[in-house]
């Protein structure tokens, strides 16, 4: 049961760190992540990842997406969809061939190893910003939902372009991926969610409301969620992405507001702080002196490529520059697909550890910063509004 102990530790802490955050008035998820950078192998070492934390992290995440789909609105999704299609595409080109220059330029990578470092800088997560979001009652806005919408497309253009270049870079048989064995489950799963969402779920939750036992309606609302997340790995597609889907679906039932309180009670107890630890307990200091000029400028490429991207796509739309600030902060931070497309790299030995170590402190490292640029943002726009 030695595992208790720093679960423990880290419920504690989280919530101590969110407090202090919250009273220097900075968002309450960088305390989160401070946690895991301070108490863990960076600094003091007293929290180690393992297994059973992982597990609980992921959770974390997936728990985070569900009540963002739950508090969603389909309505305003859909009708940000073309600025989201474009702040995606933006922000897998710009990172990707800044990415590419500096790799091949100043570091004289091979052209194979600079494309996936690239598309690795390509990802996008957004479970960091949906949570500066809630906190600034940010979510339904329409910068909200463009981010959602673009991280949605982001994702489904990063399993395209990595089974586009997985198949180029590996053409030997038996390494060759079949590009349309690929992408045809990615797209069987957003039939499926289409489907599924709009006639299964309102179906099962009706029914699940004729049972006798306490809080059906939650416990089976999370038995859909994770369903639906599973089904998304099981095609090739982020877990995440399959609990906000079914998130969404709910959003649009009678249900919304008594399982969003129920959801937020259970997530943000125990799983999505030890989420937000377990990012912070990646850190290693020890191996930023390794390529340290590379991981700085991957680090400066990856948040101008996104932030630009986001700004760019928002303009192009119309939109106001300071909503374009708020977009491509708001796309900066990156997660677990970035971290999918680098082991799918060092598995295709397309990029070697250091390499591949160097990706995961960019990761964590935007993930840090991420929240700060959008806070930054929302209250600039915010004084900009009350001026005028």
């Amino acid at each position: 049961m030695a595992y208790l102990l720093p679960l423990a530790f880290i419920i504690l802490l989280t919530k101590l760190f969110s407090h202090l955050f919250a009273r220097l008035n900075l968002p309450t998820v960088i305390g989160e992540l401070a946690v895991g950078v301070l108490f863990g192998p960076a600094c003091f070492n007293l929290i180690q990842s393992n297994d059973f934390i992982t597990s609980f992290a992921q959770l974390g995440v997936i728990f985070l997406m569900f009540m963002a789909g739950i508090e969603g609105d389909l309505s305003q999704l859909l009708k940000y969809w073309k600025p989201s299609l474009i702040v995606a595409t933006l922000g897998v080109i710009l990172p990707t061939l800044g990415a590419f220059f500096i790799c091949v330029t100043l570091f004289h990578f091979t052209v194979s190893t600079a494309i996936f470092i690239g598309l690795i800088l390509s990802a996008t997560s957004v479970s960091i910003s949906i949570q500066v979001f809630k906190e600034m009652d940010y979510l339904n806005t329409e910068e909200g939902m463009i981010i959602l919408g673009a991280a949605v497309a982001d994702d489904i253009i990063c399993v395209i372009l990595l089974g586009i270049f997985s198949s180029i870079m590996q053409p030997a048989s038996g390494q060759s991926l079949n590009l349309v064995n690929l992408i045809l489950p990615k797209l069987l799963f957003f039939i499926l969610a289409f489907v599924l969402g709009k006639w299964f779920v309102p179906l099962i939750l009706n029914l699940a409301k004729r049972l006798t036992a306490s809080e059906n309606i939650t416990s089976i609302a999370i038995t859909l969620c994770l369903l639906f997340a599973s089904l998304a790995t099981y095609l090739g597609m982020s877990d995440v992405l399959g609990a906000y889907f079914v998130g969404l679906a709910i959003s649009q039932t009678d249900y919304k507001n008594v399982l969003t309180e129920k959801i937020e009670t259970i997530g943000y107890s125990v799983f999505i702080p030890v989420f937000f630890v377990s990012i912070g307990l990646n850190i290693r200091l020890a191996h930023l002196q390794d390529n340290l000029s590379f991981i700085v400028l991957t680090i400066i490429i990856a948040i101008i490529g996104k932030q630009l991207g986001g700004w760019l796509g928002t303009r192009i739309c119309g939109l106001s520059s300071s909503a374009g600030h708020i977009v491509g902060a708001g796309m900066v931070s990156r997660g677990e697909m970035a971290l999918v497309v680098a082991q799918a790299a060092i598995n295709a030995h397309l990029i070697d550890d250091s390499h591949y170590t160097a990706m995961i402190i960019v990761t964590v490292v935007t993930t840090l910063i991420a929240p700060l640029l959008l806070k930054i943002f929302i209250m600039h726009q915010a004084q900009k509004m009350s001026t005028n």
